[in-house]
């Protein structure tokens, strides 16, 4: 029975720790404030990375009605998160020339936080708005042509009734 009340007991240990995922013994929330207050955010490449990001926001947003500049601009986000493993490397070799600390860990949580997530939200705004502009595209052909079809057939009628009424003439 001991090795039974033993396994019960790593059971209900697993059991509790399934709620924290982080393996730190914190909850999720003291992770992610200890993760936002390990930052130094005077740094001036963070401020250049938010500035950064700024940036390409303003330019997806005044650019959403124009396709062509909207792709294209999906495109280099999305370049831009594929090189996110090597700018990772890149600055964890140089961090000493930009930063106070080194914020670039092997697994590259901060560059996928801080660089790829505003990234990919604008990749994914991009996309959403294409799906609209393509169903908005798609309501506007269709009506067209039902206009197109309502007006032959139209025409249709019409030529019916007068090729009815020149047949009672010549009758």
């Amino acid at each position: 029975t001991m090795d039974a009340e033993a396994m019960e007991a790593a059971i209900l240990r697993q059991i509790k720790g399934m709620g924290n995922m982080t393996g730190s013994g914190r909850s999720f929330t003291d992770d992610v404030q200890g993760f936002l207050h390990a930052i130094d955010w005077t740094e001036p490449f963070l401020k250049g990375l938010i500035a950064f990001h700024m940036a390409v926001w303003a330019i997806v947003l005044l650019t959403r009605r124009h396709n062509e500049l909207q792709m294209a601009l999906l495109c280099a986000v999305l370049g831009a998160v594929y090189f996110a493993e090597r700018i990772n490397g890149l600055a964890s070799e140089h961090w000493r020339a930009f930063a106070s600390q080194n914020y670039f860990d092997n697994r590259g949580v901060f560059v996928a936080v801080l660089y790829c997530t505003p990234l990919l939200c604008a990749a994914f705004f991009i996309l959403i708005n294409a799906l609209r502009t393509t169903s908005a595209l798609l309501v506007q052909v269709k009506r067209k042509e039902l206009q197109v079809k309502n007006k032959a057939s139209r025409r249709a009628a019409r030529e019916g009734d007068e090729t009815s009424q020149e047949s009672r003439k010549d009758k």
